[in-house]
C-alpha cells in the first residue's frame, strides 16, 4: 500500500484579506495582504508573495521564490529558482 500524504495549507503566514481556493497545497510560505490564490496551486517553503498579487489556477511556485507586490501570475505558470547546489536547494543565496 502506498504512503498517502495530505495536502492543504500548512504553516502559512497570511496578511489581511487573503483568499485561497481549494484544492491548494501551500506550506511554510508568506502571503501579503490581499493576495488571491486560485485552485490547484502549489506554493512551497521559504516563498514570499507580495501584497495585492494574484496567483491563478494550476500554478507551481517552488522553494525560495520571491514575488513582488501587485504581480499577476497567469494560469499554469511554473517557477524555478535556479538556486540549486549539489542536487538540493541552496538556502545560501550569496553562494
Amino acid at each position: 500500500m502506498p504512503e498517502l500524504r495530505d495536502t492543504g495549507v500548512r504553516n502559512v503566514v497570511c496578511g489581511e484579506n487573503v483568499v485561497i481556493y481549494q484544492p491548494a497545497n501551500l506550506y511554510d510560505c508568506q502571503l501579503g495582504d490581499n493576495v488571491f490564490v486560485g485552485p490547484f496551486v502549489e506554493i512551497q517553503g521559504n516563498t514570499r508573495i507580495g501584497a495585492n498579487s494574484k496567483i491563478q489556477s494550476h500554478t507551481f511556485i517552488c522553494e525560495y521564490v520571491t514575488i513582488g507586490q501587485r504581480c499577476f501570475i497567469g494560469h499554469g505558470v511554473m517557477f524555478a529558482n535556479d538556486l540549486f547546489r549539489e542536487g538540493k536547494p541552496n538556502a545560501d543565496r550569496a553562494s
